[in-house]
């Protein structure tokens, strides 16, 4: 699977450069580098400094073109590139696929419920997990069978009983571990602490009647409760620190690490993330970090 690094052009103090650099810009050039064996897209933007609509979607078409030239469809954004919306919406409607961190975020599901307990100076084995799932691809079906077997009680929130079954005979058959499966929107979720919600989206989650001090972790992006009881903590991505061999300037940690696991095999990318030695620097809710205080609050 290729894979295409797309940044800004730094800046330059040396005279020669800077005349290349800006008939570069003028013609909007986009320059190929190598760095860790990762070729780099460096687009005619400078940071920080305006760009209009009409220059945004020049640049767009030649990314376009170039990464079909080039065979790719998989692409990591810098830092301040990810800010320029107009340019990632361009990107999406040419089906461009811009990794953001959430399929490793998913990965690390069992990691997460891990910090959390931790931070509430409580055992994972003791733990209840509410999981809130409806696409049973392999990946989230692998999750749900590990998780299972690391914590006390796993309930499966689902519109489809049948396709959790296989599931539910494996734990039962293999491990003699019971799954509870429910729908119930006013009961389901009115008690349940942790809530790792694979694919609900905000009009579904708000259906049910949630425990008003819950933790919920959202795989798939920031999910607001519309509850004014709710007091808890809604969490909406994470940050990993990774080995320095893997760093590159202007990229996040996790998304440069996403790269690396991509779409591989959950016992593969999970051998990887303990060979690493990932570990999880913080989780982040809807107002940034969270705390250690706030995870004792909940």
């Amino acid at each position: 699977m290729k894979f295409v690094y797309i940044k800004e052009t730094n800046q330059t103090c040396d005279i020669i450069k800077r005349i290349i650099l800006k008939i570069k810009y003028f013609f909007n050039i986009i320059d190929i580098k190598t760095v860790q064996n990762k070729i780099i897209y460096l687009l005619p933007i400078y940071f920080n400094k305006n760009i209009n609509e009409h220059r945004i979607n020049k640049i767009s078409k030649k990314i376009i073109s170039k990464l079909e030239k080039d065979g790719v469809r998989n692409i990591i954004l810098s830092k301040y590139i990810g800010t320029i919306k107009q340019l990632k919406n361009n990107l999406y409607s040419a089906n461009v696929n811009i990794l953001d961190g959430r399929y490793l975020f998913k990965c690390l599901s069992y990691d997460i419920i891990n910090y959390i307990s931790k931070r509430k100076n409580e055992d994972i084995k003791t733990s209840e997990i509410t999981i809130l799932v409806n696409d049973f691809s392999d990946i989230n079906k692998e999750l749900i069978i590990y998780i299972a077997q690391n914590v006390k009680t796993v309930n499966i929130v689902t519109n489809y009983f049948s396709k959790c079954k296989n599931i539910e005979n494996y734990l039962y058959n293999e491990f003699g571990i019971l799954l509870n499966i429910s729908n119930n929107k006013k009961i389901c979720l009115s008690n349940s602490k942790v809530i790792l919600n694979f694919d609900f989206p905000e009009e579904v989650l708000n259906q049910y009647k949630i425990y008003n001090k819950a933790i919920i972790i959202n795989i798939l992006g920031k999910v607001p409760i519309q509850s004014k009881k709710f007091s808890g903590l809604n969490i909406n991505y994470f940050k990993i620190d990774i080995p320095e061999e893997y760093k590159i300037d202007c990229f996040d940690n996790e998304i440069i690490y996403e790269q690396l696991i991509y779409k591989n095999n959950l016992y593969n990318v999970m051998q990887k993330i303990s060979s690493d030695k990932i570990k999880i620097k913080k989780l982040i809710g809807n107002s940034g970090a969270i705390s250690n205080r706030e995870f004792s609050n909940v």
